[in-house]
């Protein structure tokens, strides 16, 4: 029976790997919040403008500045919900990775369970740490903190 279990080759390389993809999916959600954050913030930008150009026409003031206010308090509610958005979607993100490597493991061993079969006398049984085609082998423990919605 061949040794199904890891090197330490395999384990580094699963590491590094599991280390970049959270690394990409962090640096998606950075993107992801400075992003949202400037489409809040230019949308706050243009009812300001607005109503500075409505208050120096001397229209209606007293309604123009109470515009300004609730502008400002729907902006400042709107920018407090960006961290949690963005810590949703990061953990969508580890999700999904955590899915494709699941799938990928299942298949993988699919095929080596069929390949192990009466057809392939004297293949060799797929390494454990072969479970995938990047040879990433078991998927990471499940995180238990999850962010309130």
């Amino acid at each position: 029976m061949a040794d199904t279990k890891p090197t330490r080759e395999e384990d580094l390389r699963r590491l590094l790997t599991d280390a970049i993809e959270v690394q990409l999916a962090a640096l998606r959600a950075g993107i992801s919040f400075w992003s949202e954050w400037v489409e809040q913030t230019s949308g706050f930008v243009q009812s300001a403008t607005k109503t500075l150009s409505s208050i120096n026409s001397n229209e209606a003031p007293k309604d123009v500045l109470l515009e300004l206010v609730d502008a400002g308090r729907a902006s400042v509610r709107s920018l407090t919900d960006i961290p949690r958005h963005t810590a949703r979607r990061f953990l969508e993100e580890l999700d999904k990775l955590e899915k494709k490597k699941k799938v990928e493991e299942t298949t993988a061993k699919a095929k080596a369970g069929r390949g192990a079969g009466a057809g392939n006398v004297g293949a060799e049984p797929a390494a454990a740490g072969d479970a995938t085609p990047q040879g990433r082998g078991a998927a990471r423990p499940r995180r238990a903190g999850r962010v309130k919605a």
